[in-house]
């Protein structure tokens, strides 16, 4: 007798039905194959819905399951075993989601803290590299007027000896002149 899960469960409302399958498949994949919890309740619900009260309904289904050998312990430890099924199903959920949270927040996350820190370390390099050209421009303006000293002192020098040098040769030659002229 194949049980259609979906319909074995009251119609259930504001779900997910990509979720509400996996944990039906679940609940397939486990299934027993003695007389257990989900045969106990399709028959539950088959009497229910032919008007039987709640009661009535529990207490006929066990009596039919109890001539199969259902006892209410072996229903109890089938319900236990579906509840085991279910809760493993949540234990990897819980798995999976922590996965996914690692995955796609937190990776992003450490992410975005590494580009943070790393846009810090680039404007500690900008400052820095900004505070290097300063001194940079300081050293140019230091050269320039080093430059222009060293060039007013070698024109001065040059001048002087330009000056010196004329005084020098004109007596020289004057006296050249005269020695020519006179001896």
């Amino acid at each position: 007798m194949t049980i259609n899960l979906k319909d074995l469960f009251a119609p259930i409302n504001d779900v997910n039905d990509k979720v509400l399958m996996k944990l039906l498949t679940a609940i397939k994949d486990g299934q027993q194959k003695d007389f257990d919890y989900l045969k106990f309740k399709q028959s539950y619900k088959a009497l229910s819905q032919m008007g039987m009260d709640e009661s009535t309904a529990a207490k006929s289904a066990f009596l039919t399951a109890s001539t199969m050998g259902l006892t209410k312990d072996k229903l109890m430890l089938t319900v236990q075993h579906y509840k085991n099924i279910l809760n493993r199903e949540k234990e990897q959920f819980a798995i999976a989601l922590k996965n996914q949270i690692a995955n796609n927040i937190d990776a992003k996350s450490l992410e975005i803290n590494r580009l943070l820190e790393k846009i810090e370390e680039n404007k500690r390099k900008i400052k820095q590299l900004v505070a290097e050209q300063e001194l940079i421009e300081v050293e140019i303006m230091k050269l320039k007027d080093g430059s222009e000293v060293s060039r007013i002192k070698i024109e001065d020098t040059r001048d002087q000896f330009k000056h010196t040098f004329d005084i020098l040769y004109s007596e020289i030659e004057e006296d050249g002149q005269l020695y020519d002229r006179v001896l």
